[in-house]
């Protein structure tokens, strides 16, 4: 029953590349569970984050850190440069295996849930297709940002 419980109907989004992006919309008891995971996750790890990366628990936290790069921007001297670094398919490039030892140890209120979500591979549907999700977490996903920063790959590509 997990595969498909713990699985969801894709829509395709295209990208500014032309591409398409697989968004996973999971079914609602799922949704209802990862949104009490994630509020409990976010308040247990808002320390753990801190300053280092400021997308979970710090209200209004990446909008600040949009107006502090504006500023240092504006401020920088000429012949300086800002890179933006933006790591592809980092969703699709995790080993579940290993979020999963990394919730283990450091989110342990929510480990079990997680283990339901990611131990097995996930059914997602796109019209007639069935596609099985063995890697990462699903982009659309509740969880899924959350879990990917609490893998250590996944920590440094959100982080820059």
């Amino acid at each position: 029953m997990s595969p498909v419980l713990f699985g969801g109907n894709l829509i395709a989004l295209e990208k500014k590349s032309g591409r398409i992006r697989p968004i996973a919309v999971s079914y609602t008891l799922r949704r209802i569970a990862a949104k009490c995971a994630n509020s409990y996750a976010t308040n247990t790890l808002a320390g753990y984050f801190s300053p280092i990366q400021l997308g979970v628990g710090t209200p209004g936290g990446s909008e600040a850190a949009v107006h502090a790069t504006r500023r240092f921007i504006e401020a920088m001297p000429d012949g300086h440069v800002v890179r933006k670094l933006d790591f592809c398919n980092a969703f699709n490039s995790l080993r579940r295996n290993l979020m999963l030892r990394s919730v283990l140890s450091t989110l342990l209120g929510i480990y079990r849930f997680c283990h339901l979500c990611y131990s097995n591979p996930s059914i997602l549907k796109f019209d007639d297709i069935t596609i099985l999700s063995q890697e990462g977490p699903h982009q659309g996903d509740l969880l899924g940002s959350l879990v990917l920063r609490l893998h250590p790959s996944g920590f440094a590509a959100l982080a820059i």
